[in-house]
């Protein structure tokens, strides 16, 4: 386990590889927020994040008359980009085909199956070529607004997911990204969709000086295939390393956080808030922040 130390070194733990890395001083260059984004942001940057996140946080904050809002900085721990691999070019638009076995089609179904509950229906999809489950969830989703009912965005969520999950390397570009926001010592971690995930384990496997708390947005830590992955980390499911506090704001239309509460599965200290994002909507980064249950937990977080 990674140390972040007041005299500004990480200092690797037992059983990791001994090596000695420089990071800013204590008191340096802190910021309020370090935020984590989810999945497609790919074809983004880390300016845009910047603006549209701290735009929304703020806003959400003026609605409440906080005093945070004049002063309130943020970084962004953004890695999109690198699911790129350095290509151009537009959307890739894929197709059930595309489909790999395994953690994606777990993912999909997990997602066909809350889209199901919220609809409290159960039609038969209509793609006779693919797995039955698999079929009923590509039908759940057309159905709803998530992804915008679109089978492509759908199945680059579950492969971006996969990604994560799966390739070491990649995941450890992204904890590299998420270290160097660290560096600066936020009060609170905002992390949405798959950026819950990886804000979770970061804070797992490091220790800050300073331990922020955390807030996590339209989370999958729930979802049972996602847990499976993380239960072959080292180490048992729990507490998210030294964070101070840890809330989870969870919508009643978002089905990639279909289970809403994740106290009875990670720790009962877990504040679990529902919230009522437009069904369209539902699971948009932009709408959680300016959700008046993330903005009150920001403010009690920054106190």
């Amino acid at each position: 386990m990674a140390r972040i130390t007041r005299c500004g070194y990480v200092i690797l733990m037992p059983g990791q590889a001994a090596k000695t890395v420089k990071v800013r001083a204590f008191g340096e260059n802190m910021v309020d927020i370090a935020a984590i984004h989810g999945i497609n942001m790919h074809r983004s940057q880390r300016s845009a994040m910047q603006q549209s996140w701290h735009t929304a946080i703020v806003d959400g904050l003026a609605n409440i008359r906080s005093r945070h809002t004049g002063t309130l900085s943020l970084e962004c721990a953004f890695y999109g980009h690198e699911y790129n691999d350095g290509k151009a070019g537009g959307e890739p638009e894929y197709a059930a085909i595309d489909i790999a076995p395994g953690l994606e089609e777990e993912l999909l179904i997990a997602i066909g199956d809350g889209l199901e509950q919220d609809e409290g229906g159960d039609n038969e999809g209509t793609k006779l070529y693919l797995p039955g489950m698999v079929q009923r969830a590509l039908a759940a989703i057309q159905r709803s607004d998530l992804f915008d009912g679109r089978d492509s965005r759908a199945i680059a969520f579950v492969k971006q997911v996969n990604r994560y999950l799966t390739d070491p390397d990649f995941r450890k570009l992204v904890h590299t990204e998420v270290s160097a926001v660290m560096e600066q010592s936020p009060r609170v971690v905002i992390a949405h969709s798959l950026g819950s995930v990886i804000a979770y384990e970061w804070l797992r496997e490091n220790e800050p000086e300073n331990p922020p708390a955390l807030i996590t947005l339209g989370s999958p830590l729930g979802l049972e295939p996602v847990r499976r992955r993380l239960l072959q980390r080292p180490g048992p499911l729990g507490w998210p390393g030294q964070a101070r506090s840890w809330t989870n704001i969870a919508a009643r239309h978002d089905a990639v956080a279909m289970v809403k509460k994740l106290a009875p599965l990670y720790s009962p200290d877990v504040r679990d808030l529902p919230c009522d994002n437009p069904r369209r909507s539902a699971h948009s980064a932009l709408v959680y922040l300016a959700n008046v249950r993330t903005s009150r937990a920001i403010e009690v977080a920054l106190a």
